[in-house]
């Protein structure tokens, strides 16, 4: 890759932060808070939602479903309001955030625990903590559901790491919402 073709793609990055948790955590709790927070301070936010079942592209019957019946696979509706892109085909928080870029400036992303991106890992359980450590990289930050102090007690005796990221309570949402801010904030200036 030429220096002039690396700097194109630098360009085109968008910074991306992630949420991530087990059911019923409180991720999208926390995404629409986040993107409430950062939209009334005069950002562009977009956002993006891994879901690991199946859903329907459109509503049946619609013509838009009637055309990826027939085998389009990609079909676009728009009105003078909203534009909504169906395609028959996964994509990666990447490609999500790439198509996204000169629209948005910053993707939340609930899920898509194997992307790189910085991440907030959220928990109910000192196992979640342990596991989703196994499983997610690049956790700058985790919300409990428990007392964090209680939290880090017990992982301290597990195989979580004494320089892991700060683990902060929920029960103290103020605090936690300024320290999910800032991290957010802080990605704009990378």
């Amino acid at each position: 890759m030429t220096t002039e073709s690396q700097h194109a793609a630098v360009q085109r990055l968008v910074p991306v932060l992630q949420i991530i948790g087990y059911k019923n955590s409180g991720k999208t709790t926390l995404a629409c808070r986040l993107i409430e927070a950062l939209s009334v301070q005069g950002l562009r936010v977009g956002s993006a939602k891994h879901d690991a079942h199946l859903f329907q592209l459109d509503d049946p019957e619609t013509d838009s479903s009637k055309h990826l019946l027939y085998g389009a696979v990609e079909t676009v509706l728009t009105s003078p309001e909203a534009t909504r892109v169906m395609r028959r085909s996964a994509a990666s928080l990447r490609e999500i955030a790439e198509s996204m870029h000169g629209r948005v400036d910053l993707v939340i992303a609930e899920g898509f625990k194997s992307a790189d991106y910085p991440k907030i890992a959220l928990i109910r359980r000192t196992e979640d903590q342990i596991t989703l450590q196994k499983e997610a990289t690049n956790i700058r930050l985790w919300l409990s559901w428990e007392e964090a102090a209680e939290l880090q007690s017990e992982a301290s005796g597990s195989r979580i790491s004494p320089d892991s990221p700060p683990v902060l309570s929920l029960r103290v949402q103020a605090l936690a919402d300024q320290a999910v801010i800032a991290l957010a904030l802080s990605l704009l200036q990378s």
